[in-house]
């Protein structure tokens, strides 16, 4: 019945943003290899104008990290036709918001304007992938903005420093060993032509997918996207991809770290499987089963046992096989190794024994649920079909989440946790008051 409810109650919310409970959208390609992404919805006088480009901390040189970062903020400095910092000021004055993120497989710029204001947006976005101000005075800015950034974000916080020290550890091999907030000295080291030739080599329309979703006329947003796009050069630099293939671990890789922190605390991570894999649908609800709320495993015999103040276990999918991320903090008086071994104790279980239809079931309709929400507004629409355009190169599985989950079993979920989550196969990290 819950199951049945479940469906039922999606399907209708899907048709709230879709037709029939699908995302309608047309694509098609430049000459210069710019892939395009067209999503009608009248539903408001809105649009979301996004460009997603298939670079991140992963494509670096090892020894010139950060430069994927470092870019998005460089793409708001100007162009040779937008005066330098007018970028924020020019889309807010137009009724509009902007941002951008990176992630260590891609960079995302997105931008939500009025529906009357979509030339302006195109413009915009072709002006800072063609004639971005990239010189010397910005280089130099943002390096010191970054390095700031890193210190706030990372140095300066509380167990700030835990991706990273998890990252150079749970990978040997492989990019995804460091962040993407890249090494300040790296970043200072940096050349101007280190910088440009990053920006020439992946900053192209045939590395990019331009998504469009809301309130437009088709054929003149057509006319607009060749208007504005169809002349820039297609790039001819060779993009670094690596194949690398991360050997599994095969102990347990175990350390210490020393930090300004009053709660001791214990941080995992596992090997896990890839984005849009089935294995990653599987994988996604085992997280929801162990960490997914106030009835999790995690919640209600660690946290509300009084051992630990605070549990997490996030999957992180990426492009390549990533990571699930463990976090224990230790309650006043109690012992991180007991953190951990309750933890892990937890996370064995799955492995040896099959979880209950109904805690099945209830994760699994969180993560349905949390699909379906994904959808809701023109921004998140946009985001999923650029991310599955730029990850899996088919838009058309932001209309297949839902099948994926549905083919997940109880045996699927003993099967992750038996091939991922092996007790010795972890990273373990403690954080312990200076």
């Amino acid at each position: 019945m819950k199951k049945i409810f479940s469906t039922i109650f999606l399907t209708t919310f899907l048709s709230m943003v879709a037709v029939n409970g699908q995302i309608k959208f047309t694509e098609y390609d430049l000459a210069n290899g710019l892939h395009v992404i067209l999503h009608h919805n009248d539903a408001t006088p809105n649009v979301t104008v996004s460009l997603m480009y298939h670079v991140g901390a992963k494509n670096e040189d090892p020894d010139r990290t950060g430069f994927a970062h470092l870019f998005e903020h460089l793409m708001f400095e100007g162009s040779e036709n937008i005066g330098r910092g007018d970028y924020f000021g020019i889309v807010q004055a137009a009724g509009g918001s902007l941002n951008a993120n990176t992630t260590q497989d891609r960079t995302y710029y997105f931008e939500n304007m009025p529906s009357n204001e979509l030339e302006l947006a195109l413009w915009m976005e072709a002006e800072r992938m063609f004639h971005a101000k990239i010189d010397t005075i910005g280089v130099t800015t943002q390096k010191g903005v970054v390095i700031e950034e890193r210190k706030q974000s990372y140095d300066n916080q509380p167990y700030g420093t835990f991706l990273e020290e998890i990252g150079k550890r749970a990978y040997t091999i492989h990019p995804y060993r460091w962040q993407t907030i890249g090494d300040p000295e790296h970043i200072l080291n940096s050349t101007f032509e280190d910088v440009y030739n990053f920006y020439k080599t992946y900053y192209v329309p045939n590395n990019c997918v331009l998504v469009i979703a809301g309130d437009f006329n088709e054929k003149q947003t057509k006319e607009w996207i060749e208007k504005y796009f169809g002349s820039i050069p297609r790039g001819t630099l060779p993009f670094y991809r690596p194949n690398i293939v991360e050997p599994p671990i095969t102990k347990i890789v175990r350390d210490t770290v020393y930090d300004n922190i009053q709660l001791p605390a214990v941080f995992m991570a596992y090997h896990a499987p890839a984005f849009g894999t089935q294995e990653s649908y599987a994988m996604d609800i085992l997280t929801q089963i162990l960490s997914g709320g106030k009835s999790s495993r995690l919640k209600a015999n660690i946290e509300d046992t009084g051992l630990a103040a605070q549990t997490a276990l996030f999957y992180y999918a990426s492009e390549d096989p990533g990571l699930v991320y463990v976090i224990g903090f230790a309650n006043i008086g109690k012992d991180t190794k007991e953190v951990e071994d309750a933890i892990v104790a937890e996370i064995n279980k799955l492995t040896t024994e099959l979880v209950s239809e109904e805690d099945f079931q209830m994760a699994l309709a969180a993560k349905e649920y949390e699909a379906a929400s994904s959808l809701r507004s023109l921004s998140g629409i946009a985001d999923n079909l650029a991310t599955y355009y730029t990850y899996t190169k088919d838009a058309d599985r932001v209309n297949q989440e839902l099948q994926y989950y549905s083919r997940v079993t109880r045996e699927d979920v003993m099967a992750v946790a038996k091939k991922y989550l092996q007790s010795n196969a972890r990273v373990v990290v403690y954080y312990l008051p200076k």
